[in-house]
């Protein structure tokens, strides 16, 4: 994406945030509306490769910052706080040298890290920054790093209800890329990947950074020459962890599969596929929903607020997803295949599962979330 040409009067927004895909995404959701507004962004991100990977691939301008999560060890709580002094510094300076209009937090450790020093510009009368500092909250189950920045911002805004009335003023629905959402259907999607147009997919994806246990998942179904997988293909993002393995696997078992750590284009892989295998971050419930994607969601069992769960849990009352917990073992192998199995040789059960989807979409979020920053900035312009 190539951001248009400012036009007099548009918002300049400044966005905080990154360390993973599930953050950056829907900051290039915003940057894309934005530009569609006449408006233009910059992005502060962290210092992992999948943040200035994906913002390089769109043209975004960013900067990264040695921002670090918080750790109860010594030496990562070390870390951690010279990470948020050196990324406060960094704020503090672009503030000085560029206008902005507005800030959007996108929360997590880097906004968190960066928030000090936005705060501490804004107090200066000599920095040419004093406008509002927007949140918004991803999750719906907002974590400590995001209560901490709802304290300091002047509108909280969230993608969906959260667990707790009043966190936030309005709900926007996820932002989603536009190389997230399918331009073709799924024959072309599939032939774009490689595999058959005429056979059904089964996505396996943990999101940016993978899912170990989805990948031993899959094996342990592979090994036990589940009747699920046969006659389907596999389109499987496996983060770092094991993609030549699985390869190879997918090979010996004789099923065509599209196997890759990570997929930018996004879109492809949803338009392909019958039906999901996925975590439940906040990005990737929002792509399956956009894209009306049957699911079958495995929460991250080990995060102490189960947020994963929360973030499920609307797409599965709502009869478009189904939830297994990840005990990572045999049993949740056989539950997850014998699902798939069902799904894949109902297709009425699939349809009704795409539709229930589909009528609780927000394709218009990005741009309510772009016009919203662009209207806050204008109320504070003096």
């Amino acid at each position: 994406m190539n951001p248009a040409p400012q036009t007099e009067g548009a918002g300049r927004v400044l966005i905080i945030g990154g360390g993973s895909g599930g953050h950056i995404s829907p900051g290039l959701a915003v940057a894309e509306a934005l530009a569609t507004m006449g408006g233009s962004c910059h992005v502060l991100c962290s210092e992992r490769a999948i943040d200035s990977k994906m913002l390089s691939r769109e043209g975004v301008s960013f900067q990264p910052v040695p921002a670090k999560p918080f750790s109860k060890r010594p030496r990562g709580l070390l870390k951690c706080l010279r990470g948020m002094q050196l990324s406060s510094r960094h704020a503090r300076i672009l503030l000085d040298e560029q206008r902005f209009d507005s800030v959007l937090a996108l929360g997590g450790f880097v906004a968190a890290s960066v928030m000090p020093g936005i705060v501490a510009a804004r107090r200066n009368s000599r920095c040419a920054f004093h406008g509002p500092v927007v949140l918004l909250n991803l999750d719906c189950v907002p974590g400590k790093a995001n209560r901490r920045i709802a304290g300091q911002a002047d509108l909280v805004m969230s993608t969906v209800p959260t667990v707790e009335d009043g966190f936030a003023s309005s709900i926007t629905g996820l932002p989603i890329r536009s190389a997230a959402l399918a331009s073709a259907g799924p024959e072309q999607c599939r032939e774009a990947l490689g595999l058959d147009p005429n056979r059904q997919v089964i996505l396996v994806t943990g999101a940016s950074q993978g899912a170990s246990s989805l990948n031993r998942l899959m094996k342990r179904l592979l090994e036990k020459e589940n009747s699920a997988l046969s006659g389907s293909q596999i389109i499987h993002l496996t983060g770092s962890d094991g993609d030549q393995e699985l390869q190879e696997t997918y090979a010996r078992a004789g099923i065509q599969a599209c196997v890759r750590p990570f997929l930018d284009e996004m879109g492809l892989a949803w338009g392909a596929a019958s039906v999901a295998i996925s975590r439940a971050g906040a990005n990737s419930v929002g792509e399956i929903q956009a894209n009306a994607v049957p699911a079958i969601f495995l929460p991250y069992p080990y995060h102490r607020d189960q947020h994963q769960l929360f973030n499920a849990k609307p797409l599965v009352d709502a009869g478009g997803a189904h939830v297994v917990q990840d005990r990572d073992d045999m049993p949740t192998s056989d539950e997850v295949g014998h699902l798939v199995e069902n799904m894949l040789n109902n297709p009425t059960e699939r349809r009704a599962m795409a539709e229930a989807l589909a009528s609780q979409a927000r394709p218009d979020a990005a741009e309510a979330v772009a016009a919203l920053l662009l209207a806050a900035a204008n109320v504070r312009r003096p």
